[in-house]
């Protein structure tokens, strides 16, 4: 061996070992940031006594073309079950999650109510969720005009302003109720067909929808548009679905009674901003009323549930799975563990009385 050759195999070594040790504390910090950003936490103990089983299916709907890509694919759509080990009947609950939201969003929600005996569906919608994966593996991610409709505004009222946020409520309704639609559809089919868990374990004639933030909005509107659903719970979302029209620079809202019993949970903080929202309007449009409270007092059978010291994302779990993200997004000071604890229960409870017949619907007005 000559010496320059000789001379290259240290040099090398040390190359390598240097890489190494660069590659080591990379994975090192990458799991002290993964820590950080995702600790390790407990997850709310279910109050049922039903062993919890789990399936994820991506089903395509061949009825729509993806918007958000121009490669001319069919709009598909993931959905986890949480449901029961134990055979028998149970009522079918749908889940929808709010913007940037993820199909585990309330993973511990849906877990409480397989727990006790219903059939749980979550729906991820694409492009409105912070991520989506498959059941291949593909994944995809929310869409940044999406993302910019969303935060759009000054937090001020302006007509122009509030336009539109009407004409981007339209279109992310149509969208929504068009993947609850098909997914519910979808899940009847095969709940008719009866060949496998859970869809052999559905009872078609009790169906209830939940949601949070704009998934809230449209369980919302979808409870008004079929004749097969027995009750929805909104986790503080602005129900944008009653919206039927735009004069005079605000929305015009549904009148006709909403039909179907109807839980409208949010946190004090949404009363407080309301409060305000009718100060600033009060020269203007001096009958100004929040979309929500109008329903409520038209509709058949309303029950609101206030949350104090809770914040938006107080009504997921994601306070839970990562405390730093969901300060940056908004929390409030309550404890996130208590706080979607009763959550939990409140859902439960009502979802009890409507689809089972059980219970005395006890339910607090504020937590």
């Amino acid at each position: 061996m000559n010496k320059k050759a000789a001379e290259a195999i240290p040099s090398r070594k040390k190359i390598f070992v240097k890489c190494l040790k660069i590659l080591v504390i990379l994975i090192l910090l990458a799991a002290l940031f993964r820590l950080i950003l995702f600790p390790p936490y407990k997850q709310p103990a279910v109050t049922g006594d039903y062993t919890v089983m789990t399936k994820e299916f991506t089903w395509v709907d061949v009825s729509r073309t993806e918007t958000f890509t121009d490669t001319g694919e069919k709009r598909a759509l993931t959905v986890k079950f949480w449901y029961p080990e134990e055979e028998g009947k149970y009522p079918l609950v749908v889940f929808s999650h709010g913007a940037f939201g993820v199909i585990d969003s309330n993973y511990s929600t849906c877990m409480e109510l397989a727990a006790n005996g219903y059939v749980v569906a979550s729906i991820a919608h694409p492009y409105h969720a912070m991520y989506v994966k498959d059941v291949n593996g593909k994944v995809t991610f929310a869409d940044m005009d999406f993302v910019k409709s969303v935060y759009a505004g000054s937090g001020s009222y302006s007509p122009e302003e509030e336009r539109k946020a009407y004409e981007n409520s339209i279109e992310w309704m149509t969208l929504r109720t068009a993947d609850e639609n098909f997914v519910l559809d979808t899940v009847l089919s095969l709940a008719g067909e009866g060949k496998e868990a859970p869809f052999s374990q559905i009872d078609a004639e009790k169906i209830g929808l939940f949601g949070h933030s704009m998934g809230g909005a449209s369980s919302v509107q979808l409870g008004r548009e079929r004749n097969d659903i027995s009750a929805v719970v909104d986790l503080e979302g602005t129900m944008l679905g009653e919206y039927v029209g735009f004069e005079n620079g605000m929305e015009i809202y549904n009148e006709e009674p909403y039909p179907v019993p109807l839980l409208d949970v949010n946190s004090r903080r949404v009363y407080d901003t309301i409060g305000e929202m009718k100060e600033e309007l009060a020269d203007r449009i001096p009958d100004w009323q929040y979309v929500n409270f109008y329903v409520g007092e038209n509709a058949a059978d309303y029950h609101a549930v206030i949350f104090n010291d809770a914040g938006h994302l107080n009504f997921t779990d994601l306070p839970l799975v990562s405390p730093v993200l969901a300060k940056m997004l908004g929390v409030g000071k309550v404890d996130a563990g208590e706080c979607i604890e009763n959550v939990n229960e409140v859902v439960l409870t009502f979802f009890d009385y409507y689809l089972k017949g059980k219970g005395n619907l006890d339910l607090k007005e504020e937590y």
